[in-house]
């Protein structure tokens, strides 16, 4: 099986800087990804943001995963200056990809409340989706990056992602 994980964040100090960590729904995510890929499966962190950290989403996805399970693991460096949005996370691993992704079936694996987006823009990037893993979080009290504060709120995070929806379905997204 091919899956490929959605980033969702990266934990914070109490002011919103980043730290060498994912937040804690991406950490969620992937112990959910722990717990369903097998050692003959592929995982593939889709490439997003660094927050003004060091190290960008994948990277830190990879060393938490390469920390609990040993696992195929691949993921583009990508260093841009611009946000990348779910539709660009798409794009650039598609790029990295660079083979024909529409004849391989993949799993796509994100926090639930995202995945509705995550996948249509992965579908519209020319995935084969077979299967969405939609991953329910908890709320810790830990901070995340500041650019994502909403993912403390469920009620704000569920009308953000369906504002961007929106944007998504009715504007072609700009990935560069």
């Amino acid at each position: 099986m091919n899956y490929i994980v959605v980033p969702e964040g990266i934990a914070a100090d109490p002011k919103g800087e980043p730290l060498p960590k994912p937040s804690f729904v991406y950490m969620q995510v992937l112990d959910y990804v722990t717990q369903i890929a097998q050692h003959s499966d592929t995982v593939y962190l889709a490439p997003a943001n660094n927050y003004g950290g060091r190290k960008y989403e994948q990277e830190l996805a990879h060393e938490y995963l390469a920390e609990k399970k040993t696992l195929s693991i691949h993921y583009p460096l990508i260093a841009s200056q611009k946000y990348i949005d779910t539709y660009a996370n798409a794009i650039y691993l598609k790029d990295y990809m660079n083979d024909n992704i529409s004849n391989r079936p993949f799993d796509l694996v994100c926090a639930y409340i995202h995945s509705y987006r995550a996948e249509y823009c992965f579908k519209k990037a020319g995935f084969n989706i077979q299967k969405v893993h939609r991953i329910y979080y908890r709320i810790y009290d830990e901070n995340i990056v500041t650019r994502l504060w909403y993912y403390k709120y469920k009620p704000i995070h569920y009308i953000y992602e369906l504002l961007s929806f929106l944007r998504d379905i009715t504007v072609r997204p700009k990935h560069r």
